[in-house]
């Protein structure tokens, strides 16, 4: 029954080791260019949202703010407990700007 819900989406199984390797690795730019990659993958609403909501903080790591709040402000809302995360990144970016 598990193996059904946690284990068919490629995105989330390629994001969370890209993710992991970014956080060893602290290269934005390259992160960038696989998440990119990734973008056809997510297929559920909630797969493009975490999709941008990574976009958005490995911009503002580029400190690409203007892009990184383009970005951020073009999330959906979705449950609480995303919404909290985005709107951490919101204020980081809106900070740095």
């Amino acid at each position: 029954m598990f193996r059904r819900l946690f284990g068919k989406s490629k995105f989330l199984k390629h994001l969370n080791t890209l993710m992991e390797v970014y956080s060893c690795s602290h290269n934005a730019q390259s992160t960038y260019q696989e998440l990119k990659k990734l973008k056809p993958l997510a297929r559920t609403d909630g797969e493009k949202a975490l999709y941008e909501l990574n976009r958005a903080a490995l911009l503002y790591d580029m400190k690409k703010y203007k892009e990184a709040a383009d970005v951020i402000v073009e999330i959906p809302s979705l449950n609480p407990e995303f919404d909290a995360s985005c709107a951490d990144v919101k204020t980081k970016i809106m900070n740095a700007l």
